[in-house]
């Protein structure tokens, strides 16, 4: 069997966040070394709290959930204008957890996995970057330990999906980078292996979306797992932002997904830079500088996926979230 891979997931639990951990849990080739969680979506108080319900649901204390910031690096928390629900976890409600958070910050557990293990481990971020960022200022030197990065964020213009769905508070922003640009700033400049996914995929109904078949396969597995994932992909359907389109996929499980299977994605190499400017229009938003020639040589050297593989994605996703072989299941 193969070695496991390592990984942090740097996460804001939310609804497709809190599948992620899930899939971190059930994958037989994932080792989850610890959740770290963000102010994104909701205040890490309450998506720490969020992570800590999910592990109970799913009957797990042996990994740690370490709490990040209330706030980004420099800025307010801002108001995230799509709802996961009261609870942030699609209105599930589910009793306040007995298991405790970790004492040390989540920058601090982040810091202290990447010595433990150097050059193994991965870190899945389907949030904002502020935890990862204040790792990288608190001990840069761990930054080439790091085996590589996933970040669930921007929106470059590969499809018009990028900006017809722009999720940060302006037209032109992803929410994960919009909410601490300065963060992804550092995170992205930092020279670590980055690939990120942003909405131009991620929100591509036909990429993204999780088909009747694998439905079907969850609703026969009738596990703990599979009946979550189910309830929040029911969620997400009933409140997506494309009425008019088959459009139910908990984008962020692309981001553990990939790591799962690299295969899912196609990648290309793209030169960014982050706006961390106050101007209302366009702060956080990614610029890829597409000149063929005069390119800036200083901007940011980074993988952005530019396609998805449907089928993959939902073989895989399927079998991170219940642990079980795709084709073991019957789907009619």
């Amino acid at each position: 069997m193969n070695q496991r891979k390592k990984i942090i997931l740097n996460c804001d639990p939310g609804t497709d966040d809190s599948l992620c951990i899930i899939m971190g849990l059930m994958h037989p080739e994932i080792e989850l070394l610890a959740v770290t969680a963000e102010s994104g979506n909701l205040t890490s108080d309450k998506t720490s709290r969020n992570a800590l319900q999910i592990m109970e649901l799913m009957g797990r204390s042996d990994v740690p959930v370490a709490r990040g910031m209330l706030h980004p690096l420099v800025r307010p928390h801002p108001s995230d204008p799509y709802s996961h629900g009261e609870d942030g976890l699609g209105n599930h409600f589910f009793p306040e957890p007995s298991l405790r958070i970790a004492d040390k910050h989540a920058a601090l557990v982040i810091i202290d996995e990447v010595m433990k293990y150097p050059g193994e481990v991965t870190i899945v971020c389907t949030a904002p970057l502020t935890n990862v960022a204040l790792a990288f200022m608190l001990k840069p030197e761990i930054i080439p330990m790091v085996k590589e990065i996933y970040h669930l964020g921007g929106a470059y213009g590969v499809t018009d999906y990028a900006f017809s769905n722009a999720t940060g508070d302006n037209p032109m922003s992803e929410w994960n980078i919009y909410v601490d640009p300065e963060a992804a700033e550092i995170v992205y400049g930092s020279g670590a292996m980055l690939t990120t996914i942003g909405l131009d995929v991620a929100f591509n109904p036909e990429w993204v979306s999780i088909l009747p078949e694998t439905l079907e396969k969850l609703r026969r597995t009738d596990s703990v797992s599979a009946r979550y994932a189910l309830e929040i992909i029911d969620y997400i359907d009933q409140n997506n932002s494309l009425p008019d389109l088959f459009n139910n996929g908990p984008i962020d499980t692309v981001a553990m997904c990939s790591v799962i299977c690299p295969e899912i994605i196609e990648t290309r190499e793209i030169s960014v830079a982050i706006d961390t400017s106050d101007n209302q229009l366009t702060r956080g938003m990614t610029i890829w500088d597409h000149r063929n020639h005069f390119q800036w040589e200083h901007l940011n050297r980074i993988r952005t996926a530019c396609a998805i593989d449907s089928a993959r994605y939902n073989r895989v996703f399927f079998e991170a979230v219940t642990g079980l072989p795709y084709d073991e299941v019957r789907h009619g």
